[in-house]
């Protein structure tokens, strides 16, 4: 039976993940700050990817759980950040940044050190694409998980370790990440995004942006110059 640890499972897209992969058959073990929304599944540890023990976290998990095949990160935090806050900028970029590097460096590790194929998936952005004006620190930090990730596929053929990788880019979906008092275009349920991003991990896609609309979207996004879009005031998050 396969096996997956899902980091930020409390709610969102992670736990849907978590749900999706139960039923189709693998066994689970689940990982956040908030234990009390953990308690659904049967192996599930309490870590917060910023805290000191957050690795020895990890590693806890993986034996309750007996190994791994499958390593999914989605912790994560998003804020707008107009007025360029240092406290949340920072906050923005020990989460995304520093938590992340320390969980998917980890996961890597593992697997080489294991000697076994495995698979790492990450939970991005559409806004690591281009920027977006109200969330500096969230666009940059979701377009860094996505140049991490690319550098450790680099790095794995480098040294010959047969491990896969997935980058999953939602655009909006109705998680605690986004303000439920603020109208976002082409909204999706949280339960669509996660059935489209769980089947994105298992055929081992290496990008998959969710869904198609966003896809789209993306696409011309990428087109327009830098001196363009720097000049866009429509451009929202």
């Amino acid at each position: 039976m396969k096996k997956a640890i899902i980091i930020g499972a409390t709610s969102g897209l992670g736990r849907e993940i978590a749900l999706n992969l139960q039923r189709d058959g693998w066994t689970v073990g689940v990982a956040g700050r908030r234990v009390e929304l953990l308690k659904e599944f049967a192996i599930y540890e309490q870590i917060d990817v910023t805290a000191e023990d957050a690795v020895e976290g990890v590693e806890r998990l993986v034996e309750k759980l007996g190994g791994m095949d499958l390593f999914v990160n989605v912790a994560g935090v998003g804020f707008q950040n107009k007025e360029l806050d240092s406290v949340v900028e920072k906050h923005t970029f020990d989460v995304n940044g520093y938590g992340f590097m320390r969980m998917v460096g980890w996961a890597y590790n593992y697997f080489k050190r294991e000697k076994r194929e495995g698979h790492i998936a990450i939970v991005s952005s559409i806004a690591g694409t281009k920027p977006l004006g109200t969330a500096a620190a969230y666009s940059a930090t979701k377009r860094m998980q996505s140049h991490y990730l690319t550098a450790l596929a680099q790095l794995a053929r480098m040294e010959g370790v047969n491990i896969k990788f997935t980058d999953i880019r939602p655009g909006f979906a109705a998680t605690d990440i986004l303000n439920p008092n603020k109208h976002y275009p082409m909204m999706m349920s949280k339960e669509r995004a996660g059935r489209l991003a769980t089947k994105a991990i298992l055929r081992k896609k290496r990008v998959a942006v969710i869904d198609w609309k966003f896809a789209v979207l993306t696409f011309f996004w990428s087109l327009i110059p830098r001196c363009v879009w720097e000049r866009l005031t429509f451009v929202k998050n």
